[in-house]
């Protein structure tokens, strides 16, 4: 991934915030992978689209199930989608394609995929493709589907069983052949929001990476089709992750638009950003950017981020440019640290400095700065007086890139926060 870093800032004489980080983010030629992005970091993972087939919420309570609609653009070897059907059937043995429908997500929440929306919304028990019992706390299989695989081949599915965080499945070819039964264990996906599984290799598979708000990808949405009808339409967007919110800001200037004003619009909705930050023009057949658009996003890590789409170089490269401009930490520093009135550390990313702000009604007294890395071990430490009012502290260091994790003690109370090291 690119990066381009333009620093402006200011805190008497000191810089305290990076006001325009430029990252780039990439789905590859073609659009051929999706890509997980970390907003404070920058980093991305990307995989192929054609690495999974369906995939299950992990979550403690999560009883969605995902199909992937992800298809490569017109670009290199045609790619087709993975396509789920409802069949007509009840019985696994006899499921056959007469009279199926073909079902899709809705990018609406992680709560609930394809396989979810055939449910009878008069039914509280009925999740779609099971029914859940409230005496054991489980969700038994009730219907039978079909995938078509990228493969052109056809397999029957049913999803058997979730109970005790396992989801327990079967599935074979129409004519009852390579029959497969798989379980996936909820335990084996800590802190995830999908686990991931390819009916064509019969693998399980984990590609969420550790820490990520943002995924480009590709999914089928309702689009008018011009002539008064509806086309479900593949295309290129961004979801957020589960505990992401984001407000959408229009008709704003994207340097000066105040967070303060879009308090009240946050959403949990997976499709916030979506796709239409960018449209493309068949006259000039270039992509246009909304450029008095900007979003406010609020990460998992409790800081909101203002992020600004400008530019989107279509399937040569997948790359889309974002303007991130770090706004705040979202945590109240007092419900931390009694009298501790802010708590700053700038730049983040770091590179052989860090800038420590912070201010404090207090008598003088003496703190202790350690920075720590992700084993927990200090790597470095300073003590320094604490006076009343505002302090600020440089410490330069000569330290491996990685996450590490600064913090500062004033007696018995601690206050710690992420630090990236380049």
């Amino acid at each position: 991934m690119k990066k381009i870093y333009i620093l402006t800032l200011f805190i008497l004489g000191f810089s305290w915030s990076i006001s325009a980080q430029i990252d780039q983010p990439a789905l590859g030629a073609g659009y051929s992978n999706m890509t997980y992005y970390n907003i404070n970091d920058g980093e991305t993972v990307s995989h192929s689209h054609t690495a999974w087939d369906i995939a299950f919420n992990v979550g403690q309570q999560g009883s969605s199930i995902f199909v992937n609609e992800a298809v490569a653009s017109a670009m290199g070897p045609p790619l087709p989608a993975v396509e789920l059907y409802l069949t007509n059937s009840i019985d696994f043995e006899t499921a056959d394609t007469a009279d199926m429908t073909r079902i899709y997500n809705n990018e609406i929440s992680w709560a609930e995929g394809a396989f979810n929306h055939v449910k009878d919304d008069a039914d509280p028990f009925d999740l779609g493709w099971g029914s859940y019992n409230p005496s054991n706390n489980s969700v038994t299989g009730t219907r039978i589907f079909a995938v078509k695989l990228r493969n052109g081949s056809i397999k029957k599915l049913e999803i058997e069983l979730l109970s005790d965080g396992i989801y327990t499945f079967q599935y074979a070819n129409l004519d009852g052949n390579n029959e497969e039964s798989i379980s996936i264990d909820k335990s084996d996906y800590t802190d995830k929001t999908l686990a991931y599984f390819s009916m064509e290799n019969s693998e399980a598979l984990d590609l969420e990476p550790e820490n990520w708000d943002l995924v480009f990808t590709r999914y089928v949405t309702p689009l008018p089709d011009g002539t008064g009808g509806i086309l479900d339409y593949t295309l290129t967007g961004v979801l957020h992750n589960s505990g992401v919110e984001v407000a959408q800001a229009d008709g704003v200037d994207p340097e000066d638009v105040d967070s303060e004003d879009y308090e009240d619009s946050y959403t949990t909705q997976l499709d916030e950003i979506g796709f239409d930050w960018k449209d493309f023009d068949l006259g000039t057949f270039q992509w246009a950017i909304v450029a008095d658009r900007v979003y406010f996003v609020k990460t998992v890590n409790d800081e909101l981020w203002k992020l600004w789409f400008f530019d989107f170089e279509g399937s040569s490269t997948g790359v889309s440019s974002i303007q991130k401009t770090f706004v705040s930490d979202l945590v109240n520093v007092e419900d931390e640290f009694e009298n501790l009135q802010s708590f700053n550390i700038f730049p983040n990313p770091a590179t052989d400095l860090v800038n420590v702000a912070f201010e404090l009604e207090t008598t003088d007294k003496t703190g202790i700065l350690s920075l720590t890395n992700q084993l927990g071990q200090t790597v470095l430490q300073k003590t320094t007086a604490i006076q009343n009012g505002l302090n600020i502290q440089q410490i330069p260091f000569n330290l491996p890139a990685g996450v590490y994790h600064l913090s500062l003690q004033i007696q018995n109370e601690v206050i710690t926060r992420p630090l990236i090291i380049r």
